[in-house]
């Protein structure tokens, strides 16, 4: 018993040492108010060499880029307008025969009412729900409803604004491919 405990002891101390290697200091530069984190004593990654360039990464310019992009397409989607129309799916016309796609629906709904466990009653209900929900969805038509330029650069913008922020967020090109490295190590 008093072996395991030596052994208990002995790796906590090895996990100590190696956090103790790995913490991060703040340092702050005279010129600027900004807060930094340098890495000391950084181990070899797994696959490669360590990268030597520091990444900075911030939240704040990741989050509100989101935030930007969210709402850019949230004014693009204002000024779309989405109108009904017929269209021809299967012999299937949108506007005029949509109750010939009902009849399977009712069919296999009664089926599961008799039935619940049976499996041909889900699957008419279900496939014939999907070609419903599909044939009215392919009858919509969206069209961009006419906008002067400034709002359409005002719209834009925050597009633009935000993925840069993301980017700048992610700790800049490096920091996206240092992301993209870990991905593709923890998929392996």
């Amino acid at each position: 018993m008093r072996m395991k405990d030596d052994e208990i002891q002995k790796k906590l101390v090895e996990l100590e040492s190696a956090i103790l290697r790995e913490t991060t200091e703040l340092k702050t530069d005279d010129t600027s108010t900004e807060l930094t984190t340098v890495k000391k004593n950084v181990p070899a990654a797994r696959h490669g060499s360590a990268s030597n360039s520091a990444v900075n990464r911030s939240d704040m310019h990741y989050f509100g880029g989101i935030a930007l992009l969210l709402l850019g397409l949230l004014m693009l989607f204002q000024h779309v307008q989405v109108t009904s129309g017929y269209v021809s799916w299967w012999g299937i016309s949108a506007g005029s025969s949509i109750g010939f796609l009902l009849m399977p629906l009712l069919l296999g709904i009664g089926w599961i009412v008799y039935n619940s466990r049976s499996l041909w009653g889900w699957m008419i209900s279900a496939v014939s729900l999907f070609t419903l929900v599909f044939t009215i969805i392919s009858g919509l038509r969206i069209y961009f409803v006419p906008i002067s330029m400034l709002g359409i650069i005002f719209m834009l913008v925050p597009f633009a604004v935000g993925a840069a922020f993301v980017l700048k967020g992610m700790g800049g090109p490096a920091g996206v491919e240092e992301a993209l490295k870990n991905r593709i190590e923890r998929k392996e």
